[in-house]
């Protein structure tokens, strides 16, 4: 009688036997991990690709959508002649500007490479990323690389809530 060898490995010189267990999770996280690290590096919030027109993805002008005004955040909350940086409804973000009872609002993605700006003050947002600079009551390019403006949203006040228009 003859002893027949296995025709795959069953024991490497560096991790020892595999059992079957070990070859199915290892199949299972090759075929998870990579969605799982996906989904963990898209998070909006920090950078995203820009298309060819400079504008990004995840922060698309949003509507009201003919469900009624969505609330972004209280008129008080929004320092006068600063500003903040609030959830879009439809994703992304939403960079609102205010001076007195006026608000404006912007995509607050940068259009060189997405990344959110920051809070502004005195008028001007930055982009943490590259530096590009944006008036925040034009939404105009003051300092690039930034070539392009940051994209209006239309908002209204409703009482004392800033709303989607």
């Amino acid at each position: 009688m003859t002893a027949v060898e296995p025709t795959t490995p069953t024991n490497t010189p560096t991790t020892g036997p595999r059992s079957r267990r070990d070859v199915l999770c290892g199949l299972m996280v090759a075929l998870v991990a990579p969605g799982a690290l996906v989904a963990a590096c898209s998070d909006g919030g920090s950078s995203s690709g820009g298309t060819a027109d400079g504008t990004t993805g995840g922060g698309a002008t949003p509507t009201g959508g003919g469900g009624g005004a969505q609330g972004l955040a209280a008129l008080a909350d929004v320092p006068d002649g600063g500003g903040l940086i609030v959830d879009n409804p439809a994703g992304g973000k939403i960079l609102l500007a205010r001076t007195g009872d006026e608000v404006k609002a912007y995509n607050a993605a940068c259009t060189h490479m997405g990344t959110i700006v920051g809070a502004p003050t005195d008028g001007v947002t930055v982009c943490p990323s590259h530096g590009s600079e944006f008036d925040t009551e034009t939404g105009a390019v003051k300092k690039g690389p930034a070539t392009q403006p940051l994209p209006t949203v239309e908002v209204q006040v409703e009482g004392d809530q800033i709303v989607l228009a």
